[in-house]
């Protein structure tokens, strides 16, 4: 690693290599108090500023970034991957744990491993129904990457991972507090910012890695949710539509037995139960290939409550859903 304070003193040699004063690299990229305040190491850029000096000073500043934004030691390392591990195997009690193990370790005090706690925070917060101080934690988490962030400005950044799973964890909160106009407009601004900066993404630095590919194909899950629950059927269509034919693209079948049940949902509330009852058999058949028993046994006892046409239909042909 190179012998550099921070990230600023960094840059700060890059610009004056290239002959360049503060307000020259500044202009057209941010104001000349930022550019300060970095090079004096009081703020961190954002991934949406450092693409923009990257392209001024034509080097790719992000793995420069990462040598001091993260504390790339052992115990950041293997604690970020337990964080990990514990929030995709959905285990609360775990991540509780693995929060106690490292939230007073040195490394995680600062960037993108502390990002990663509060992260943590925020899911166990959410789980137990407490939405708000699950969002106080989101906050304090997506802050650390953009101090400018606001609700009203996500598709104007870009975001590291956590950054982006910090983001998506917020309008879950919303969704949950039954503030679906707010979670809709996260949705849609981070849908759209992902479109534009990985997926359609002009440079190839930035091109969507499978973290990225696999939160645009959750956001469109989600928007179709959204839309079903508002009626908006056209809307849900054709998102579901697009997240199945791209998780079908990416290989991506982890996803797909969720999609394929909305689909189901669509052709229920247009009352195509034929249909409807296709892609209900096929959707159980998909989340026992994927071992979700359970949901499997959930999406049989909610049929029953909500959507008891479809296994009248099954039963009046005979079609046996174990």
């Amino acid at each position: 690693m190179m012998n550099y304070e921070h990230f600023g003193t960094f840059l700060k040699e890059l610009r004056e290599a290239r002959n360049l004063t503060k307000e020259q690299l500044a202009s057209g990229v941010c104001t000349r108090k930022e550019i300060y305040r970095i090079e004096k190491g009081e703020y961190q850029p954002s991934l949406y500023l450092l693409n923009k000096l990257s392209i001024k000073l034509n080097v790719d500043l992000n793995e420069y970034f990462k040598m001091y934004y993260t504390v790339k030691t052992a115990d950041g390392l293997i604690g970020i991957q337990e964080i990990n591990d514990a929030i995709n195997l959905a285990d609360i009690n775990c991540l509780k744990e693995v929060i106690k193990k490292y939230e007073d370790n040195d490394d995680f005090r600062q960037g993108e491993n502390l990002q990663h706690i509060y992260y943590a925070k925020a899911i166990c917060e959410s789980d137990i129904g407490n939405y708000k101080e699950s969002l106080e934690y989101c906050t304090k988490g997506i802050l650390i990457e953009n101090t400018l962030f606001t609700i009203d400005t996500i598709s104007e950044f870009m975001y590291s991972n956590v950054g982006l799973a910090i983001i998506n964890c917020i309008s879950i909160n919303y969704l949950k507090m039954k503030k679906s106009e707010v979670a809709y407009k996260i949705l849609s601004d981070l849908l759209s910012l992902i479109e534009k900066y990985y997926i359609n993404a002009p440079y190839t630095m930035y091109q969507a890695g499978q973290f990225s590919k696999k939160m645009y194909i959750n956001l469109q899950y989600n928007l179709s949710c959204i839309f079903l629950s508002n009626d908006e059927l056209d809307k849900a269509e054709e998102m579901i539509e697009n997240s199945i034919e791209y998780s079908i693209k990416e290989n991506n079948l982890k996803c797909l037995p969720n999609l394929i049940y909305n689909k189901f949902k669509f052709h229920y509330k247009k009352r195509n139960f034929e249909e409807a009852a296709e892609y209900f058999v096929q959707a159980k058949g998909l989340f026992k290939l994927v071992k979700q028993m359970n949901t499997c046994i959930e999406i049989d006892e909610y049929a029953r409550e909500e959507y008891p046409e479809i296994l009248r239909f099954l039963d009046d042909r005979n079609v046996v859903v174990s």
